[in-house]
C-alpha cells in the first residue's frame, strides 16, 4: 500500500482584524491607505512576471508596518509536474527568527495533492488557469516579509503575484498574527497487513489495536500554545488500496 497524507492547519490568534467587510459597512470611513505590491513591469512594459530558477528564492513582499495584508493572488507557468508541492511559501512578521508560515504553496492554497482544482470558499479560492487566492487578514506591527523558494528541478518561467494591503496608523492592542503549520507523512505507516481488497476486516477487529484508546500513532494536526482561533484545516490523501487508485481532499 502506498499512502501520502499532508495537512495544513491555519491558526489566527483571537481578536484578529478581519479584512473582508460586509456591504453594510462600506459607507463607514476608515483610517488606512490602500497599497499593492506586485510583479508588475517596472519598465512600463507588459512583462508583469518574474522568473524563478531551481533553488532560487524570490521576495514577494517586504514592507514596513503597522499594516495588514488583505488579499494574495499568485499564478505561475512551468512544465514541471507537481510543482505546487515543490515551491515553498514562507511568511514572517516583525523580524521573527522562524517564519509564521512555511508550507508548499499548493497546500497553503488548498491544493495538497500537487495538482490544480477549481474551488471557492470564504478565505481561499482557486480560479481557472491556477489563479491562487487567499483572503486571510495578516496584520503586522513593524515588518512583513513573504518569500517563495523553488525546490523543483525546473525553472518557473513566469511567476506573477499581487498582494493587496493597507497601511494603518497603529494596530489595536488586542491584535494577533496569522500562522499556518504544515505536516506530512510519506508513507503513512499502518498496522493492519491483511487483505484490504476483500473488505472483510473481521481479523482486524479482533486485534487490540482496532480501538486506539491511547491515541498512539495518531496523526497530529496542530501543536500550539496560548490563545487563538483555528480557522481551518486542509487534509490531502493519496492512496492506491481498495481495488484501485483513489484520491481525496
Amino acid at each position: 500500500m502506498r499512502c501520502f497524507t499532508s495537512g495544513l492547519a491555519l491558526l489566527v490568534p483571537c481578536s484578529a482584524l478581519w479584512a473582508q467587510f460586509a456591504v453594510s459597512d462600506l459607507p463607514r470611513l476608515r483610517n488606512f491607505e490602500s497599497e499593492r505590491t506586485s510583479s508588475f513591469d517596472r519598465s512600463g512594459g507588459n512583462g508583469d512576471y518574474r522568473s524563478l530558477k531551481s533553488g532560487e528564492t524570490l521576495t514577494l513582499f517586504d514592507e514596513k508596518g503597522p499594516a495588514e495584508i488583505r488579499h494574495i493572488w499568485i499564478t505561475m507557468s512551468t512544465g514541471e509536474a507537481y510543482h505546487l508541492k515543490k515551491v515553498v511559501l514562507r511568511m514572517s512578521w516583525d523580524g521573527e527568527a522562524e517564519p509564521s508560515v512555511e508550507a508548499p504553496i499548493g497546500d497553503f492554497f488548498g491544493l495538497g495533492l500537487g495538482t490544480s482544482t477549481v474551488f471557492q470558499s470564504a478565505l481561499l479560492a482557486v480560479a481557472p488557469d491556477q489563479a491562487l487566492n487567499a483572503y486571510f487578514p495578516m496584520p503586522f506591527g513593524r515588518r512583513g516579509v513573504i518569500t517563495v523558494t523553488n525546490q523543483g528541478s525546473q525553472e518557473i518561467s513566469d511567476f506573477y503575484w499581487n498582494i493587496d494591503w493597507v497601511k494603518l496608523p497603529a494596530l489595536p492592542e488586542n491584535t494577533a498574527y496569522f500562522h499556518a503549520q504544515y505536516r506530512q507523512c510519506t508513507p503513512c505507516a499502518g498496522w493492519y497487513k491483511g487483505n484490504f481488497y476483500s473488505n472483510n476486516f473481521a481479523e482486524a477487529r479482533g486485534d487490540a489495536r482496532w480501538k486506539n484508546k491511547s491515541g498512539a500513532g495518531n496523526y497530529v494536526w496542530l501543536t500550539a500554545e496560548g490563545e487563538g482561533q483555528l480557522v481551518g484545516v486542509t487534509l490531502s490523501v493519496f492512496q492506491n488500496q481498495w481495488g484501485g487508485l483513489e484520491r481525496g481532499r
